[in-house]
């Protein structure tokens, strides 16, 4: 599963978006617990503009994995993007209470200084 989530991240930061949705859904479907193939999908669709389906997987990525900074800093700024700063607020701060010195704990403490 790894190689293929390294597949389907790959065709994603390429750009080659409607390769990669199909791969991270045969990943989420055969290993629904897997946070990654979750986040990945979001990226992907986010990117095709299905920002609500994007929210929707973001979340489940981050029920699986609720302490995994990146799936919620990621989660929080599709929020921001979207101008829903109410909803971004406590995923940012929950990212920096994980680990505030992590990357995306200082990415975190910086988008809490806009509100």
């Amino acid at each position: 599963m790894t190689q293929m989530l390294q597949e389907a991240d790959e065709l994603r930061r390429n750009g080659k978006y409607e390769q990669a949705r199909e791969l991270y859904q045969q990943i989420v479907a055969d290993q629904p617990d897997e946070p990654m193939g979750w986040w990945g999908l979001a990226h992907v669709l986010m990117n095709q503009g299905d920002f609500e389906l994007a929210g929707e997987y973001f979340q489940r990525a981050a029920k699986i994995a609720p302490n995994h900074q990146r799936i919620l800093y990621d989660w929080a700024m599709l929020h921001t993007m979207l101008g829903e700063y109410d909803a971004a607020r406590p995923l940012f701060e929950k990212v920096v209470a994980i680990d505030p010195s992590s990357k995306e704990g200082a990415e975190a403490q910086k988008q809490l200084t806009y509100y």
